[in-house]
């Protein structure tokens, strides 16, 4: 990751303070060179440690303060770009239950959970037909949850979903907010309709809508339809259980949307496509959206961008299991929330790289690799890198990945494997 652009994300951080700015940058560095060390293994001199603790406890330094710069980079390319750019949204928690001293964290989905809740909204760019440009975050929140969970707090977390596409500001012709099934909120629905979001969300609930001037449940009755098409799909999932290449049969109706209740409103026409696989009965897609479907293109359009949805779930190992987030041990939830912030931004960046390695793999790799990284993986495995893709298979290659034809392209993980490998020789080669 050049330093050039952790430049970019952190040197106008609006906390009225020149010397903040100098040592935001700083910190960000030594943090993205050293993802999975604590906050003292990633500072080699004192003066920098004791310097990095009182960057994250002064109380201008927040989460959204280290975030702004970005967000704002972030929606001026989503608004300058020709290609569809999709707004790929999804919820977590931090954990630290092993951190019972640190004050200030609330209650989490775990029964013993102490930690922090927070909610992304990722920004790619979709090249058919069907590669992404990753652009970063248009939006993060974060939030303490009370140690005793009521059904207002449900309802103010349902709320997120729409707040966070209204933060992005006015939506262009060609933007797509793309959610999963905790996405299928009425209000959301309404809202995006009323602001003018086009959506890909997944379906949840088995709703009553108008097909045809008759109300019908709209599950039992689009499971009952015949396929009107089918297609080769390469999915990309959690495990093995549903990777690897399928055959899917698809199908859609149009259908108006109403709100629930005895007095129910209109909401809008909307099209549910639904997708299975008749070699794997438990790999259904239900999808809601409001983009137009006149035929088999459309459809397999639609379907092959929600399974972009994915790449927020790999956005979220690399904060995690990347930069191991979860173990630090700062003592105050503020601190960790500031920590948080500048992590986020940074782990875009490397999802960003992979992407680019599938999307543009002849893009010289000096363009985005440290010219130390390549020189050391270089000599380590006697081979010459001249694109992102040599440089991202070599690095998979440090973490186990064997290269064979049937393999495909290497995984996040063991991605992720030779690049803690190539941390630690860079750390004793002394290049970083």
């Amino acid at each position: 990751m050049k330093e050039e652009w952790i430049y970019e994300q952190f040197c106008t951080i609006d906390v009225g303070d020149a010397r903040l700015q100098k040592r935001a940058v700083d910190v960000a560095i030594g943090c993205a060179k050293r993802p999975e060390e604590s906050l003292a293994g990633r500072f080699d001199e004192w003066a920098d440690l004791q310097g990095a603790y009182r960057f994250f406890s002064n109380p201008k330094i927040t989460h959204q303060a280290l975030q702004k710069p970005h967000y704002d980079q972030v929606l001026e390319k989503a608004r300058f770009s020709e290609k569809l750019v999709l707004f790929i949204q999804d919820g977590s928690e931090l954990l630290f239950n092993s951190h019972p001293w640190t004050h200030g964290l609330g209650a989490t989905a775990d029964s013993s959970g102490n930690g922090l809740m927070f909610h992304s909204c990722l920004v790619a760019e979709y090249h058919e037909p069907g590669e992404t440009k990753v652009l970063g975050l248009s939006y993060q929140e974060t939030w303490i949850r009370p140690d005793k969970k009521s059904v207002d707090d449900d309802s103010k977390e349902s709320e997120i979903w729409l707040k966070t596409l209204i933060k992005a500001g006015r939506p262009q012709k060609n933007w797509v907010h793309v959610g999963d099934r905790a996405n299928d909120i009425h209000d959301f629905f309404k809202g995006a309709i009323d602001s003018g979001w086009n959506f890909v969300v997944r379906a949840r609930h088995d709703r009553q809508v108008q097909i045809n001037e008759t109300m019908k449940r709209i599950f039992p009755w689009i499971r009952k339809q015949p396929a009107k098409c089918k297609f080769k799909l390469n999915l990309r999932a959690k495990g093995a259980r549903f990777s690897g290449e399928y055959t899917i049969e698809v199908t859609w109706a149009k259908v108006r949307l109403f709100s629930p209740g005895k007095d129910s409103e209109v909401v809008g026409d909307v099209t549910y496509i639904r997708t299975w696989c008749l070699e794997n009965p438990e790999l259904e897609w239900l999808l809601i959206t409001n983009l137009p479907v006149e035929n088999e293109a459309d459809a397999i359009r639609i379907v092959n961008i929600y399974q972009q949805r994915w790449l927020i779930e790999d956005y979220h190992k690399a904060v995690k299991t990347g930069f191991r987030i979860e173990d630090n041990q700062l003592k105050q939830a503020s601190r960790i929330l500031a920590l948080f912030g500048m992590i986020a931004v940074i782990a875009t960046q490397l999802l960003a790289i992979r992407e680019d390695c599938r999307l543009f793999p002849k893009t010289p790799v000096e363009e985005k690799i440290p010219k130390s990284w390549i020189t050391l993986v270089e000599r380590y495995l006697q081979v010459k890198i001249k694109t992102v893709k040599d440089y991202w298979h070599a690095l998979a290659r440090m973490g186990g990945f064997i290269g064979r034809k049937s393999d495909g392209e290497p995984g996040w993980q063991t991605i992720w494997k030779g690049y803690k490998r190539l941390q630690d020789m860079l750390l004793g080669a002394n290049l970083l």
